[in-house]
C-alpha cells in the first residue's frame, strides 16, 4: 500500500467520475454559502486585494477556500479511494468505492430501453394523464352540480 495511493484504479471510473462531481459541485455550494456567511468579516488588510478577480482577502474568504479545500480532500479519500494510511479513514473509503464499484457493476447489467420503447411509454403516459385528467374534471363538474342543486354549495 503507498501513501496517497488510489484503491482499485480502474474499477468503477465512471460512477466514481459522476459521485465526484456531484459532490464537488455540493462543496464549491458549501464553501460559497460560508464565504456569504462570514462576507462582513473585514479585510486582512486595508488594501489587501486578490489581483486577478479585485476580491478584498478577507477571512470569510480564507474560511470558505479552506473548507473547500478540506471538502475535496475528502472527497478525494471517499470517492477516488486516495489512501491515507490512516485506517478508519482508509476503511470508511474503501468501503465507499466497493459500493461505487458495485453500482457500476450492477448497472452494467441493466437491460436499458431502447429509444422506440421510451417514446411508446411517454406517449402511453401522457395520454393516460390526459384521460385521468378529464375524468377527474367531469365528476369534480358532476358533483359540483349535484351540490349546487341541493343547495351545498
Amino acid at each position: 500500500m503507498s501513501f496517497f495511493g488510489v484503491y482499485r484504479k480502474g474499477q468503477g471510473v465512471y460512477s466514481r467520475i459522476v459521485v465526484g462531481i456531484a459532490l464537488g459541485i455540493l462543496a464549491l455550494f458549501a464553501s460559497i454559502s460560508l464565504y456569504n456567511a462570514l462576507i462582513d468579516l473585514p479585510n486582512i488588510g486595508d488594501n489587501t486585494r486578490i489581483p486577478l478577480v479585485d476580491i478584498g482577502l478577507s477571512w470569510g474568504l480564507i474560511s470558505g477556500f479552506a473548507l473547500f479545500i478540506f471538502l475535496g480532500f475528502l472527497i478525494c479519500i471517499f470517492v477516488i479511494g486516495l489512501e491515507t494510511r490512516i485506517g478508519p479513514v482508509d476503511n470508511g473509503g474503501k468501503k465507499t468505492v466497493e459500493f461505487l464499484i458495485e453500482t457500476q457493476g450492477e448497472l452494467q447489467k441493466v437491460s436499458w430501453p431502447t429509444r422506440y420503447e421510451i417514446v411508446g411509454s411517454t406517449a402511453v403516459v401522457i395520454v393516460s394523464v390526459i384521460v385521468i385528467g378529464i375524468f377527474i374534471l367531469g365528476v369534480d363538474w358532476f358533483v359540483s352540480r349535484i351540490m349546487g342543486y341541493i343547495g351545498v354549495l
